[in-house]
């Protein structure tokens, strides 16, 4: 009895041992953690690099899609803009005054303080005034809208002169600002594309914005006073597009058309204007000189705008 007992420990012996034996097996899956854990190293190599050009300011309240943010980490859209004075400024003053109009416009650009496009000076010229063919200072408010218009009269001479010294017109919005306070038809400033629409689907156009100096609308010619002005005509340029083979700058915001109201100023083409207050836009020129109440831009709009053949679109894992 006592050699079966003896012989039955024995056996048990045997089978924790080969329990820890078994348990000696299970040891490799510390190493699969490991390998686990270069998946995540990986993981963090993949993660999308932060938004370089994030903005403060313009925070709206529009709610953006996850796959729109996850685009806007991934590439960026930029426009390259140069300014041309006419309005006596020296290069100093103008440079000074430019730079503000394009922060001010790339704050606005923005959803959630994520940039939606970012505007980027590349030149700013200060010719002087403009002259008359008598040698006169010529000033806004002589400025006729036939030649505000694309591809006739003095604007379209003006960019044509100074387009021929940038590298890359084709992805340029050329902003001329003017002397005085509001061209003859009472606009403070116009946007839209230069070029037909042959030359629009192949790319081979530029932006143009004429601005009117003072870029307001009221009587007062407070300095310190700022506005919205380029941002909006920017989206004016921005929103150009062919339908059905013809051009339209139709605001393509889920708040637009402008409806011309009562309670709201004039506007003679709605299409093109948006109905909400805040929108940058609104069909008049809005005060911007509170950093915390910008005007705003919306989903649409930036989805829009980005599809412009002057976008220059760049993935920034390539960078």
């Amino acid at each position: 009895m006592k050699d079966k007992l003896d012989k039955l420990k024995k056996d048990e012996h045997k089978l924790d041992k080969l329990k820890k034996d078994e348990h000696k097996l299970n040891k490799p899956k510390k190493e699969e953690y490991k390998l686990n854990e270069d998946k995540k190293n990986v993981y963090k190599l993949d993660k999308p690099k932060k938004d370089k050009h994030k903005q403060p300011g313009n925070q709206g309240s529009i709610q953006t899609a996850s796959l729109f943010l996850f685009n806007q980490s991934n590439v960026s859209y930029t426009v390259n803009v140069v300014g041309i004075f006419y309005n006596g400024e020296t290069i100093e003053q103008a440079t000074s005054r430019f730079q503000r109009d394009v922060e001010i416009a790339n704050n606005i650009w923005t959803i959630n303080g994520r940039s939606c496009i970012r505007f980027n000076i590349t030149k700013v010229i200060a010719p002087g005034l403009l002259g008359n063919p008598d040698g006169t200072p010529r000033f806004a408010e002589s400025i006729n809208p036939l030649e505000l218009q694309a591809n006739t009269g003095i604007i379209n001479q003006i960019i044509e002169f100074h387009k021929q010294d940038i590298t890359n017109p084709n992805h340029t919005i050329f902003v001329v600002y003017f002397k005085g306070n509001a061209f003859s038809n009472g606009s403070i400033g116009t946007g839209g594309i230069q070029g037909n629409s042959i030359e629009f689907a192949n790319g081979n156009v530029h932006g143009r914005v004429i601005i009117a100096d003072r870029s307001i609308k009221t009587v007062t010619n407070d300095p310190t006073r700022q506005f919205n002005t380029l941002a909006h005509e920017i989206g004016h340029v921005l929103f150009t597009r062919l339908e059905a083979g013809q051009f339209t700058t139709n605001d393509p915001s889920p708040t637009a058309p402008y409806i011309n109201a009562s309670n709201k100023p004039f506007d003679g083409s709605p299409a093109s204007h948006n109905n909400n207050i805040r929108n940058t836009m609104w069909p008049v020129a809005l005060e911007v000189t509170n950093p915390f109440m910008l005007p705003i831009i919306d989903e649409a709009q930036c989805i829009q705008a980005r599809k412009s053949p002057l976008v220059i679109v760049q993935n920034l894992f390539m960078q």
